[in-house]
């Protein structure tokens, strides 16, 4: 897993497009969140894949989003994993 750092002041988010263009796995670190990528998707088993300044949370499994904010925490959405794969 690769780390990108967007460094760029214009905010042109060129490390997030070549992440997404390219279906990287890595995490990718911006002024205002960390998002976590698995072949390009947002992608977290073990968090949130998009984790904001602010504590603004959303947990996604390749790309698909389930729940955004208040209703998972880090151990139940371990536990939803855990039962997708068995799916």
């Amino acid at each position: 897993m690769k780390f990108y750092r967007e460094k760029d002041n214009n905010n042109n988010n060129n490390n997030w497009f070549k992440i997404v263009d390219n279906k990287l796995t890595a995490i990718y670190l911006n002024y205002w969140a960390a998002r976590f990528y698995k072949n390009g998707e947002r992608h977290n088993i073990k968090n949130a894949a998009y984790i904001r300044f602010d504590g603004f949370e959303i947990f996604c499994l390749n790309g698909k989003v389930y729940d955004i904010e208040k209703t998972l925490t880090k151990e139940s959405w371990c536990k939803f994993v855990k039962l997708q794969v068995f799916k």
